[in-house]
């Protein structure tokens, strides 16, 4: 008489005095914080390896019991029913006792498991909302644009007012409105004046350098700083996908407990216990039922198991979106240190733009290591809410 125990059980006497021994950590502890990944995850390990040993711990009188009676079932006198019928009636209870101590275990990993995967958003849904504040606030959405414009530089809207008010009185000849928009064709028209205009004492040596470095900074720049202003915003809306898409999937790997609240009201509210509380009620049913209503176990596992699948496939697109982040800002990075005449021109430069280079070398930072998370993307972490092991 057989037993078919579920894969993540079958263990022969070696794997059981594994489980009883003392378990050995898998690596010293780091910080205690919840946002230190490493840390996170040496205290999930340590949960898991308790469970597998409370597990072991409780069915090892059982395997003894059962070694037992297979040893007295190879005696001649176990051919006589009243020797042998009781140890079968014995054996048959024990090996029942074994399967439904496998699937309350099986019940209590995937709870884990689910339980980590939902720590594992409400980490990450943080790390989202910051880069979503930083975006939002970042200078580069408010700036750029200006910073580009000659229009917008007090020295240069003093200048071209001199420089109309002569092209007009000597030449005739005004700036069409469109110019006035354009600032090529603006910066064109200033140095034709500039020309053309002859000396003039209200443009003194400095101002007339001032006036060529904004010229060549706008010039230069104006295309490449455009390239930071657009690329921010499709950073900043990508990273609002990916926002919703935490929230949605919270949304439906809750569903599964009976936990209706949005994440972001679980969040605001400090919730989680509550969710964590429906997780039990939902798990201890099923375990309550072990052995007498496998549907319901089944189907207890399978939804909580899809739950972390699908926290383990946004995991990777986080990483994805990190990764993309990262390799935008060394570009920014590059356009902004790559101004040829930023040495000569350094003081008619504007303060935003050396904000601007300030701002651009803080996100990469935190691109580097706040919001890149390796250890998430290790075999750890897949290991521990796959269950590859068990």
């Amino acid at each position: 008489m057989s037993t078919a125990y579920p894969p993540m059980f079958r263990a022969g006497a070696v794997g059981l005095m594994l489980f009883l021994s003392p378990a050995l950590p898998a690596s010293k502890p780091p910080g205690d914080t919840l946002y230190d990944i490493d840390s996170w995850i040496y205290l999930a390990e340590s949960d898991f390896r308790q469970i597998r040993q409370e597990h072991a711990q409780c069915i090892a009188g059982h395997q003894l019991r059962l070694a037992e009676i297979d040893a007295a079932l190879s005696r001649p006198e176990a051919l006589f029913p009243e020797y042998g019928y009781p140890l079968l009636l014995e054996k048959t209870r024990a090996e029942t006792q074994i399967r439904k101590l496998h699937t309350e275990a099986e019940i209590k990993l995937v709870r884990l498991r689910y339980r980590k995967s939902v720590e594992m958003l409400k980490i990450l849904y943080e790390k989202i909302l910051s880069m979503d504040h930083h975006f939002t606030s970042l200078r580069t959405n408010q700036q750029v644009l200006r910073m580009s414009n000659p229009h917008e530089y007090p020295e240069f809207k003093e200048v071209k007012t001199l420089l109309e008010e002569r092209m007009k009185k000597k030449y005739g000849f005004a700036l069409p409105a469109v110019m006035e928009s354009n600032p090529y064709l603006s910066a064109v028209y200033s140095i034709v004046g500039l020309a053309l205009g002859g000396a003039d004492n209200r443009l003194q040596q400095t101002r007339l350098q001032r006036i060529s470095c904004i010229l060549d900074f706008t010039v230069r720049m104006h295309q490449d700083l455009n390239v930071v202003y657009y690329e921010t915003e499709y950073l900043r809306d990508a990273n609002l996908t990916l926002k919703k898409e935490c929230e949605t999937l919270f949304t439906e790997c809750a569903r599964q407990v009976g936990y209706a609240i949005p994440l972001a009201n679980c969040r605001e509210t400090d919730d989680w216990e509550r969710l964590h509380a429906l997780l039990d009620q939902y798990t201890d049913k099923a375990i309550q039922t072990a052995g007498t209503t496998p549907a319901l176990q089944q189907r207890s596992y399978a939804n909580l198991q899809f739950a972390v699948d699908r926290v383990v496939h946004f995991i990777e697109t986080y990483c994805a979106f990190v990764a993309q982040g990262n390799a935008y800002y060394k570009k920014f990075a590059k356009i902004v240190s790559g101004y040829a005449n930023e040495q000569t021109c350094t003081d008619a430069l504007p303060e935003s733009f050396h904000q601007l280079k300030n701002d651009i070398e803080i996100t990469l930072e935190k691109f580097n290591s706040a919001y890149n998370l390796p250890e998430i993307q290790g075999s750890r972490l897949k290991d521990l809410l796959y269950g590859i092991g068990e």
